[in-house]
């Protein structure tokens, strides 16, 4: 099989979504992680453990413009389209040096009215380096998608882009190294770890791990520093941290509440102070201030609780319910060394009013599954259910499951101690007693005779056609999110022919 690296947000994390497809056809090394930009993808194409990964990588499948749209217009990051753009430029000529084919996927956003710059950026240096593009966005514009795609927000359905997924490992080999040639001067990148800094103290070593993710991760507590050894020139850009429970477990937290229990990082110099925040989470985050290494930076823990100088979307930490978690989880500073041969493009290139055509020799969008089949499908399906959902709810509260019948069975063949009474009767002859009990007896073979025609009616009921199409949406509802209702309608169409067939 092929080999793939998946580079990406959540999109890519998502387990069902569109790394499944991917490894149908091909071995997948997942770098992708939640809530970052392509500056994290730039993260982990350098870093050290991955360089044998990608070295025999046959493609290179990357998205960012989704959390690079989200961070730019969160009120409180408002990461600049200045960093944005330098840093997928940064991004995009360290893909051009590898010389791997590329594909770089823009994902659909439609909830705000300012995506055009993101997404012409991609565009714009999809287009110089020929890398293969396959834009989502703009097939749901075409096709009259985009209430339907406001349905799932920054997520689209995980049955989507994964038969996106399946479609581009399927079709590897048509995707091509770049047939250009350029001569590029990419900056120099360096990923330094608290190992590698001066300490004034020992550091607490954690190694969580699990099926995503495996790092290394030291803990910045109260009066803990640390300080570059042989980077001076070189600028911090991103950090990467794993904010972990107070003992070094993963945290299990969801990701909703997780974003309000926050570690602060302080990063101080004669020339001022940086003081960031984030989420008890793996995260990895730009630092706009970009401090510049020299002998008398220094990097602490938050302990004097000073507020943040800079936000990263996914921390809440100035909420009058996050929580000040008393230490910072680190795992990497992400350096840059610019280089002044690098010839950069200016924003003012990037149209905001209009969108950017992609060269057709690297359009990939023949790869996008029908979505508009979906689409069609699922409005039938709103409309059956609107149809059937009514009978369903009143033959669901008619039956009976045989547990419950099990026990009403058991409830009724316990006999009763007798109540006390103040004065006792007259003991009844030995006759009397067989009697009653023969009546009691009687009495309980009717009540079980009862119990199990009603089992039977529910048996029978079971077998009708509309119990079983009921039944079969109601797990489709349950797991919608994975594609359960586009299921729905095969499993539909096989339930009709098979009662039809015993019937």
């Amino acid at each position: 099989m092929k080999n793939i690296v998946l580079l990406g947000g959540s999109n890519s994390v998502m387990v069902n979504g569109l790394q499944k497809g991917l490894r149908e056809y091909a071995n997948v090394t997942n770098l992708a992680l939640g809530g970052s930009t392509c500056l994290q993808n730039l993260y982990e194409l350098k870093r050290e453990k991955n360089q044998e990964a990608i070295k025999n990588a046959d493609l290179i499948v990357t998205e960012s413009n989704i959390n690079e749209l989200h961070q730019h217009l969160n009120e409180r990051e408002q990461l600049s389209l200045e960093i944005i753009f330098r840093n997928m430029q940064y991004f995009y000529a360290s893909l051009y040096e590898l010389k791997i084919p590329v594909c770089v996927i823009i994902l659909p956003s439609f909830h705000q009215n300012k995506y055009n710059i993101i997404h012409n950026m991609h565009k714009y240096l999809v287009n110089f380096y020929k890398f293969s593009l396959i834009s989502l966005h703009d097939y749901y514009k075409k096709y009259n998608l985009v209430e339907f795609g406001n349905k799932f927000g920054h997520h689209q359905l995980c049955v989507v882009n994964k038969a996106l997924g399946s479609n581009i490992s399927k079709n590897i080999d048509k995707f091509v190294v770049s047939n250009i040639s350029l001569k590029v001067d990419i900056p120099n990148f360096k990923i330094i770890t608290p190992k590698n800094m001066n300490r004034n103290s020992l550091l607490k070593v954690f190694t969580p791990k699990n099926s995503i993710f495996d790092e290394v991760v030291y803990r910045l507590e109260y009066n803990s520093t640390l300080n570059f050894e042989n980077e001076d020139g070189y600028k911090i850009i991103g950090i990467h941290s794993w904010m972990l429970e107070e003992d070094g477990s993963i945290s299990k937290i969801p990701v909703d509440k997780a974003q309000f229990q926050c570690g602060s990082i302080c990063i101080s110099s004669h020339k001022n102070t940086i003081i960031k925040s984030t989420s008890k989470l793996n995260r990895f985050f730009e630092l706009q201030a970009e401090p510049l290494i020299g002998k008398d930076l220094q990097i602490q823990f938050n302990s004097q609780k000073l507020p943040d100088t800079e936000f990263y979307s996914m921390s809440i930490s100035n909420h009058t319910n996050s929580i000040s978690l008393p230490y910072f989880d680190l795992i990497a500073f992400f350096l840059c060394k610019p280089n002044p041969n690098m010839e950069l493009f200016d924003l003012s290139v990037i149209p905001n009013d209009k969108d950017i055509e992609i060269d057709r020799d690297i359009d990939r969008s023949h790869l996008i599954p029908n979505i508009v089949f979906f689409k069609d499908s699922m409005e039938f399906i709103d409309e059956y259910i609107g149809y059937l959902y009514p009978n369903i709810t009143k033959h669901i509260d008619k039956v009976l499951t045989p547990q419950i019948i099990n026990k009403i069975k058991e409830h009724l063949l316990v006999l009763q101690p007798p109540k006390a009474t103040p004065q006792q009767p007259k003991e009844p002859s030995l006759q009397d007693q067989i009697n009653l009990l023969k009546e009691q007896i009687s009495k309980k073979d009717n009540e079980i005779k009862a119990l199990q025609t009603s089992y039977q009616k529910a048996a029978n009921f079971k077998n009708h056609l509309s119990y079983k199409l009921g039944n079969s949406l109601i797990k489709a509802h349950k797991s919608w999110y994975k594609g359960g209702y586009i299921k729905f309608i095969f499993e539909a169409i096989k339930i009709k022919n098979e009662h039809k067939w015993q019937n």
